[in-house]
């Protein structure tokens, strides 16, 4: 059986471990956890290497310690919210006991939320919009964009399906 004092962690390689499970790259939590920058790529490596199973094993804890407490914390939540229905439904309150379970549907990733935005794009304006927009933003800029005069030029395709040359 292994002796206790081999399965701990010195100060350094515990910080190392912490500083992985934070994301930090193998060489920036060797740099944090003290080891010098000659060496901070290289210890990377070896501390998360086959020849360091007590690291690894103490980084795969945390991690599991970390996913542990983000399930705790949604079985709780969808809990809370289901007890928050029931009771509503007791009372009558249909339309709260209706947005505690939606609430519910929707911590458990049950609803997709689709947002759509709509820009105002040159090649879905009129000539005259397009105009009439830049002179809006021309007043709302406090003349930022420069004061020019507009051209009027006609397309060949514009002049012909207008019928002026």
């Amino acid at each position: 059986m292994a002796n206790k004092k081999q399965e701990e962690l010195n100060s350094r390689q515990e910080k190392f471990a912490q500083n992985v499970v934070k994301g930090m790259s193998k060489t920036k939590a060797a740099l944090k956890a003290g080891y010098s920058p000659k060496i901070a790529a290289n210890m990377g490596s070896a501390l998360t290497g086959k020849n360091n199973p007590k690291v690894q094993k103490r980084i795969n804890g945390l991690q599991k310690g970390a996913a542990d407490r983000v399930m705790l914390n949604l079985s709780t939540h969808l809990l809370d919210l289901a007890e928050i229905r029931d009771k509503a439904l007791q009372k009558g309150s249909f339309s709260a006991a209706v947005a505690a379970e939606v609430a519910r549907g929707k911590a458990a990733g049950l609803y997709v939320t689709k947002s759509e935005l709509t820009i105002n794009k040159i090649e879905s304006m009129t000539k005259e919009e397009v105009i009439n927009r830049l002179n809006d933003m021309y007043q709302q800029t406090g003349g930022i964009l420069p004061d020019t005069k507009i051209i009027d030029l006609k397309l060949k395709d514009e002049t012909k399906i207008n019928g002026t040359t």
